[in-house]
């Protein structure tokens, strides 16, 4: 199971604030009396110090001074002489001995006298005796000390010990109350400073993620002069070069990809090259040869066939002729061969010239021709001239082709945005509807044998095709009541 790193954070800070604080209450509870009785037992012996310096310089007035010691510092004492008769008591009772008058009772069972005397008898000027003792009257322990001032004069000082362990319990107390609440606190502190750390920490990896599946739009924003700011431009500049990379790899990659299609559309175009023109050959070449052997052996005498046959052959040849003529054109155009020479020129004017051009070829068909310019007589574009004007003239040869007597053909043009449509319309029989995609394919021929008769080669609306997409310009074809429609656009100025 995953910790996350804000949990790890949060508990080993927390971790340790417990075991310190839980460490600071053990260690109080065990040796805080001892560290007060320390303390009382260096209290004691610098009061006892201060005692002995002022009897030493003012004795006459020491009772004063010790009056005020015994207010300020809680402690019981008594002066004896070298007798041990009682020459000054504290008002706090003689803590810690159970001395009430003025001379002590050295038969006094309860009170081990002789010890206390003994003790009193060991300690030097410079060197008192201080010990814990339990007083049985009073029933209650004390810390005592016994010091000598001069050969003259001992003194005692007494404080009992239950104020020093209530001190310490009162203490030991505290640190609990207050270790609990720096746990709470620390604890709320440490969780949001955990959440602050973290937080960048779980944005650069969210990054990171995202980078792992190429995507690189989101970057890290925050401004840290520290490791982690320092961490976030890396990630951001590891990024930007992966992006770079996998763009130029991904372009690379597209330009294979499109280098590999046009390779296959290539061997596709070449291989349908061969089948398509050695069908298409097939017929004017045996043709031609079956004539030229007929004029070669004499047939027929007569000039008048052979003439025929002569003229067979011519006209088999020039089929040929642009046949290939129009596979040229067209390998040119498919394969961006063709430099575009684009100018400035008016579309109304060029239809109107080409049907000048093909009006004998018109009036043999007895077709009947329209141009609607939809009231725009000026219509000026920017193409090339003779690659736009041939794919108007395959529209029109197109429509001838498959015109009936005294047929229609209607042209018109029409603005739309920044294109203009010119569409060619002419009367007879609708194209198959599943035909109308492959109209465009080179050598598709709808009806082959009405090819055949008028001598197309199937190539004309490839080449349109292939001018249109030259020019990045749209084309198509739809079928009318009463005839078909084709159409190409043009960029307006």
């Amino acid at each position: 199971m995953k910790i996350s790193l804000k949990t790890q954070l949060f508990a080993a800070f927390f971790g340790m604030i417990v075991f310190f604080v839980l460490l600071s209450i053990i260690l109080s509870s065990t040796l805080l009396e001892k560290y007060y009785y320390s303390k009382k037992e260096d209290a004691m012996q610098q009061t006892f110090n201060t005692i002995r310096d002022a009897y030493s310089d003012d004795p006459d007035n020491i009772m004063l001074y010790v009056e005020k010691i015994e207010n300020l510092r809680g402690m019981g004492i008594i002066f004896f002489d070298q007798h041990f008769n009682v020459l000054y008591q504290s008002r706090q009772r003689a803590i810690g001995l159970g001395v009430r008058n003025f001379r002590i009772n050295t038969k006094d069972p309860v009170m081990d006298w002789k010890n206390i005397e003994a003790k009193f008898k060991k300690v030097t000027v410079d060197k008192p005796f201080i010990e814990k003792r339990f007083d049985m009257r009073m029933e209650s322990s004390f810390v005592s000390l016994y010091g000598k001032i001069d050969d003259e004069v001992y003194v005692y000082l007494g404080t009992p010990v239950a104020a020093i362990q209530e001190s310490a319990k009162i203490a030991v107390r505290f640190y609990i109350f207050t270790g609990i609440f720096m746990i709470i606190v620390g604890g709320i502190i440490i969780y949001l400073l955990s959440l602050r750390l973290t937080k960048p920490i779980v944005k650069l990896n969210g990054i990171a993620k995202k980078m792992a599946v190429l995507d690189f739009e989101e970057k890290y924003d925050e401004k840290r002069n520290d490791e982690i700011g320092t961490l976030g431009e890396s990630i951001n500049s590891l990024s930007n070069q992966l992006e770079c990379s996998i763009g130029e790899l991904k372009a690379a990659n597209y330009k294979l990809m499109q280098d590999i299609e046009k390779e296959r559309q290539i061997d596709e175009m070449r291989k349908g090259f061969i089948s398509n023109i050695s069908h298409e050959l097939k017929t004017p070449i045996a043709l031609v040869q079956g004539y030229a052997e007929g004029l070669k052996l004499n047939v027929n005498d007569d000039e008048e066939n052979k003439n025929y046959y002569c003229e067979v052959i011519i006209d088999e040849a020039n089929k040929m002729n642009n046949m290939v003529r129009k596979l040229l054109e067209l390998s040119e155009l498919e394969f961006n061969d063709v430099v575009l020479d684009r100018e400035e020129f008016c579309i109304c004017e060029l239809i109107r010239n080409l049907l000048k051009k093909n009006s004998l070829l018109l009036a043999e068909k007895g077709a009947e021709v329209t141009f609607d310019t939809g009231g725009n007589d000026s219509i000026r574009i920017n193409a090339d001239y003779y690659l736009t004007e041939q794919v108007l003239m395959n529209y029109v040869s197109n429509g001838l082709n498959h015109l009936e007597e005294g047929g229609v053909i209607a042209i018109s043009t029409r603005v739309a945005g920044r294109k203009v449509r010119v569409e060619v319309f002419n009367s007879g029989e609708n194209i198959p509807e599943e035909a109308l995609e492959n109209i465009w394919l080179s050598f598709y021929k709808v009806d082959k044998a009405r090819t055949r008769a008028y001598g197309g080669t199937g190539l004309g609306l490839s080449i349109v095709k292939a001018i249109q997409k030259a020019h990045g310009n749209g084309y198509g074809v739809k079928n009318k009541p009463g005839g078909v429609l084709f159409w190409f656009e043009c960029d307006l100025l």
